[in-house]
This record gives structure tokens, C-alpha cells and sequence, in this order.
């Protein structure tokens, strides 16, 4: 994995401020295999840092993976 780069505020803004709704797809790499889910609830939560807010169910496998990847 590499490290991560530095995110543009004015870009992070730009991009969240162009998706009003749809469906976004969450995913990590869990003991080297990938996973994820299709997520509704999705939204900005900060520019600094930048953050998004997700709402998984808690029941779901794949949340369980993401949530142990951290």
C-alpha cells in the first residue's frame, strides 16, 4: 500500500458539491481480498480534514471487513 497524498480542499469541495444523490459503492482490501458494498447514505462531513459520512448497516459482512481494515 502506498501513502496516501495530500487531498485539495477546494477540489475535495468541488467534487462533494457536484453529487446531490446516487448510489456509491464503499470498498477495502481485507486480508488481500477486495470488498465492499453499493451505499446510499453517503454525504461530506468535513473539509478539514477531509472526511465523508457513510451509513452501513451493522449486520452487513461487508461492513464487518471494512470496519476491522480501519
Amino acid at each position: 500500500m502506498t501513502e496516501a497524498q495530500p487531498i485539495d480542499p477546494r477540489t475535495f469541495r468541488n467534487v462533494l458539491g457536484q453529487f446531490c444523490t446516487g448510489v456509491t459503492v464503499i470498498t477495502t482490501l481485507h486480508e488481500d481480498v477486495p470488498i465492499g458494498f453499493a451505499c446510499q447514505s453517503f454525504a461530506a462531513l468535513s473539509l478539514d480534514p477531509p472526511l465523508v459520512l457513510f451509513c452501513p448497516t451493522k449486520q452487513s459482512r461487508a461492513w464487518q471487513a471494512i470496519e476491522a481494515t480501519g
